[in-house]
This record gives C-alpha cells, sequence and structure tokens, in this order.
C-alpha cells in the first residue's frame, strides 16, 4: 500500500463513547493485595485514538481488560456507549501482545474467523476479508498458513481480524507490538495509522513506549505509577504521516519524559 498523502490534526467527535470515573482496583498478589488502580477518571471521545502511557505495574492493561469486559473494577463505574460494561461484547475488539492466531487457518481464514462466528454469508465474509487485507497491505498473504508469515505480518493479520469486525466500534490494543524489533515495530505502526486513517474507529493503545505513542495518539493518557491513574493528559497536535526525527516529536518526547520523571518522584 503506497504512502498516503498528509493529513491534519484530525478532529473528534464531543460524543463520549467510553466513561471511567473513579475506578479503583486491587488483587491479590503473594505478599498481599496490590492497588492497581485508585481514583483513575478518563474520557474518551469517538473516533479518537487514545494512547495510555506508564510504567510497567500501574494498572494500565488492567483499565484496558476492564473495557474489555475480562475484568471489573472494584469500585467505581465504567461505560461504554453509556451503558455499564458486563462482560465482553461485539462492540469492542481486541488486539494483546500476542497475535494469537489458529495455527491450522490461513491468514484469509483468520481474518474472517469472527465474521462467521457472528453469522455472515460467505461472500460477505470474503468480500471484508478482502478489503482489510488490503488496507494492511496483505492481500498476497492471504492464502499462508501462519507458519508462513514473519512475526509482523502475525501482528498485521490480527489487526486485521479486529478491524474485520465492523460492529467493533472501540479498538482495544495491549502492547501488540512490544515484542517486535525496532525496525518492524516502526513499520507495524505505519500500517496501524493507515488502517485507523482508512477506517476511523475508537482506538485504545496501551503503551510503556513514549516515541510510539506520540506517532500515533491524537491524545496521551499518562498514568502515575502504581497505583495507577491519569496523571497527566497531552494532546499530539501534529498532521500524518508523522516525522520521527522532527524537532516537534523531540520537543513532545523530552516534556513526557520529564512529566513521566516527576510523577514517578511524587510516587
Amino acid at each position: 500500500m503506497g504512502a498516503s498523502a498528509a493529513t491534519a490534526p484530525r478532529e473528534t467527535s464531543a460524543r463520549i463513547v467510553i466513561q471511567a470515573h473513579e475506578i479503583n482496583h486491587a488483587y491479590e498478589a503473594s505478599t498481599g493485595w496490590s492497588t492497581a488502580l485508585a481514583h483513575f477518571n478518563l474520557e474518551i471521545p469517538e473516533g479518537e485514538f487514545l494512547c495510555v502511557l506508564g510504567p510497567s505495574g500501574c494498572g494500565k492493561s488492567s483499565f484496558l481488560r476492564m473495557l474489555a469486559g475480562l475484568m471489573f473494577p472494584l469500585e467505581g463505574s465504567l461505560l461504554v456507549h453509556g451503558e455499564k460494561i458486563i462482560g465482553p461484547g461485539l462492540d469492542r475488539a481486541i488486539v494483546f501482545q500476542e497475535a494469537a492466531l489458529f495455527p491450522w487457518l490461513t491468514a484469509a481464514q483468520n481474518v474472517g474467523f469472527g465474521l462467521e462466528m457472528a453469522g455472515w454469508k460467505k461472500p460477505q465474509v470474503r468480500e471484508r476479508v478482502e478489503h482489510v487485507l488490503d488496507i494492511v497491505g496483505l492481500s498476497a498473504a492471504a492464502g499462508k498458513f501462519p507458519y508462513q508469515l514473519s512475526g509482523g505480518m502475525k501482528h498485521r493479520v490480527a489487526i486485521a481480524r479486529a478491524w474485520a469486525m465492523t460492529d467493533a466500534a472501540v479498538l482495544l490494543m495491549d502492547e501488540p507490538f512490544s515484542a517486535i524489533d525496532a525496525i518492524n515495530r516502526a513499520g507495524l505502526q505505519e500500517h496501524l495509522v493507515r488502517t485507523w486513517l482508512a477506517e476511523p474507529r475508537t482506538v485504545v493503545y496501551v503503551t510503556h513506549d513514549i516515541e510510539e505513542a506520540i506517532y500515533l495518539a491524537d491524545r496521551i493518557a499518562i498514568m502515575t505509577p502504581s497505583p495507577g491513574r491519569v496523571g497527566a493528559e497531552i494532546r499530539i497536535d501534529l498532521p500524518r504521516p508523522r516525522d520521527r526525527n522532527s524537532a516537534a516529536m523531540a520537543a513532545l518526547k523530552e516534556e513526557i519524559t520529564a512529566k513521566m520523571n516527576e510523577m514517578e518522584r511524587r510516587a
């Protein structure tokens, strides 16, 4: 897929899709109870690409799992489209750190699996799969099995599988590229941005990588060290595609690093 023309910073809708209010959560560890989230508050508007940035153990993945309906807060309210989350739903798709493809299915079959489970007819599945594989630049790999794909290609299939679900207005991503080498990670980030620009969704992307957050996000929610809460929010008003070596990117990285260091000192 060729490089696209530069796009201006996106204006997001005022409609709030995700509301987290006074979320508190703790879990039992070998050393006793540990508080993961405390007084966590966040609102995410429709169509926004939000990166949740923070150090390991700050509760960012716990928040994402709550959004996915895989776990629930001990206190506070968490709403998607104004409704309390009571479990996983077709309105949310999630991409984990591992691509988790079915090894006995081709790339196209992996992408279409969820659509088939949702009752789509075969011609509709085929058309949708071809479309999303084209968006992520994998049309030529449609008939290949996971063992025939590189690590980066597997992750692009995982992204295509999540994006194929048209009812999933919210896409949740938990450090999906963290195990990929730097060069391939940059390429995956570019494919992700192109996919999002082609078919906008509300994206919540968890990362501990400052540069990744700046490259991807409309807005970054910076979490404090454990117990986690939103300590700062920074809007990234840079056009896409973004120049990783620009002075603006460097200045944002310096600003965010300083904020995170300050939060660490106060913890």
